[in-house]
């Protein structure tokens, strides 16, 4: 006798873990809470494995990885669906930790799911990770220096503004002045400066860590061969496309990264607005960044035929920034061909503005 499919939903926390199973025609054949553990979650499946064959959701969290290691291990697939798109708990007056997993294990059953969370694995979770930690260490340096340079205003100096390197110079300044500053604004600032140093040191060596990446990734140095992409944009694409084989296009590619204009269609009318801004936000700040970087750096003859696609749309100063963001979508959709084909950058390749 064919083994009819049950459906298995997750309300995941870091004690506990609430589940679903539903039957094929939506009825609900059990329901509890487990530990989540490593023990408790195989002992879950342990449980369910004498009702056949499963389909398994949970929502995006800080332990999807977790849960879906353990869930992969046992031979049972797990997708990862982000909550603000599953409309069935958004949309839910009655919010709790059993409804959340009803409707997870329901929109399963019905088939009325959204697109899936790509969860990597290997080389590219962890460089996921290293990128999110330098990312905080970066931010946090930054605040540190700006706590100094409050105080030192509060003593009535004005601080030099520009680059980090310029602030923190013009801060040592004050200092070096005895009667600038009173003691206890002096101890405060010279305690800042020692927070951004130790974060200056630490962000030095994760630097060295995923400089050593680059050196051992061939497509890393594929990618770099782009105009306007250095090491941080290349390792950020790699990280966040990670399986390429998952787009279809480019135009796919550019509209998960959210660096796509949002439409507006009605009858004979449309109307085009702001980018959707869907997706990864470090990779759309990185991909802006690159997209500067290529109007307004890049001085070279393989560039040219890659910038005159961008600068049609710089039509007049007021188009500046969406020149900036053009760029951007350029590269992305370079850096999948680059990706797709396992090839270099070639300019010869491109549809230039002529």
């Amino acid at each position: 006798m064919e083994e009819t499919m049950k459906y298995l939903g997750l309300d995941v926390h870091l004690k506990s873990t609430v589940w679903c199973l539903l039957e094929a025609d939506g009825t609900i054949a059990e329901h509890g809470k487990v530990a989540t553990t490593v023990f408790g979650l195989r002992g879950l499946l342990q449980q369910l494995k004498p009702h056949g064959e499963l389909s398994a959701g949970q929502e995006v969290g800080t332990l999807c990885y977790f849960v879906s290691d353990i869930f992969n291990d046992c031979g049972v697939k797990l997708l990862t669906f982000n909550a603000y798109q599953l409309r069935m708990i958004a949309s839910s007056r009655k919010k709790t930790d059993k409804r959340d997993a009803y409707w997870l294990a329901k929109a399963l059953q019905t088939g009325m799911t959204p697109h899936p969370v790509y969860l990597p694995s290997g080389e590219v979770r962890e460089l996921r990770g290293l990128l999110s930690q330098r990312q905080a260490l970066s931010r946090e340096r930054v605040r540190w220096r700006v706590r100094a340079r409050r105080m030192v205003q509060a003593a009535g100096f004005k601080p030099a503004t520009g680059g980090s390197a310029k602030v923190t110079k013009s801060i040592e300044d004050a200092l070096s002045v005895p009667e600038t500053l009173p003691a206890y604004l002096a101890d405060g600032v010279q305690r800042c400066l020692r927070m951004e140093k130790a974060l200056a040191l630490e962000l030095k060596q994760l630097d060295d860590q995923l400089r050593q990446r680059v050196k051992n990734s061939d497509l890393v140095q594929r990618l770099m061969t782009i105009p306007g992409v250095g090491e941080q944009v290349a390792l950020t694409l790699y990280a966040t496309v990670g399986d390429i084989s998952r787009f279809h296009s480019a135009r796919e590619l550019c509209s998960y990264a959210g660096l796509v204009p949002s439409v507006r269609q009605s009858g004979n009318s449309q109307t085009l607005g702001h980018i959707t801004g869907e997706g990864s936000p470090r990779l759309r700040s990185v991909l802006v960044q690159a997209g500067h970087c290529l109007l307004w750096r890049c001085k070279s003859e393989q560039s040219l035929p890659l910038k005159a696609l961008a600068e049609r749309v710089h039509t007049h100063r007021q188009r500046r920034k969406i020149a900036i963001v053009a760029a951007g979508r350029y590269i992305l959709r370079t850096a999948y061909y680059v990706m797709r084909d396992g090839t270099s950058y070639d300019p010869n390749k491109l549809r230039t503005a002529a």
